[in-house]
């Protein structure tokens, strides 16, 4: 491997890494304010869209298919963590445990059910909007071209 190609693989891997773990912030941070302000936050989705295809260009991976399929994965990733973390505090609050506890103890089954009985046809379309949204703005072309 020539030291250009170690130099791009280590781009695309730190772009990559980046825009997983904004997602993971984005979902946690959609989670608390959830929570807080005890209304709900679908909207979040389509900003958080927005950041994750901007970390994205801002790493080189504007007109990319891989680009495009990080953005998608990445959106709906911060939506799934979001949910499983909603789903464990509402199982926390319903039993009266801590919550760091509850993450552990109820696994991704219990959250996945959790989370599933929450889920409506609004906040799938707008999660289905928000992962084709992020897609979108990482494969268009930019401002100069």
């Amino acid at each position: 491997m020539t030291e250009l190609a170690r130099k791009t693989f280590a781009a695309r891997a730190i772009g990559i890494a980046t825009a997983l773990m904004c997602a993971l912030a984005a979902g946690a941070v959609w989670c608390v304010l959830a929570l807080y302000l005890r209304v709900d936050l679908i909207f979040i989705a389509l900003v958080i869209a927005v950041l994750i295809a901007w970390v994205l260009r801002a790493n080189g991976f504007s007109r990319t298919r891989s680009g495009a399929l990080v953005a998608a994965t990445s959106t709906l990733l911060a939506f799934i963590y979001s949910a499983y973390l909603l789903a464990a505090a509402k199982v926390a609050s319903f039993l009266g445990l801590p919550l760091r506890s509850t993450l552990v103890a109820i696994g991704p089954d219990m959250a996945a059910a959790v989370a599933w009985a929450d889920l409506t046809w609004w906040h799938a379309s707008t999660v289905m909007l928000a992962v084709v949204l992020s897609a979108w703005l990482v494969w268009r072309a930019g401002a100069r071209g």
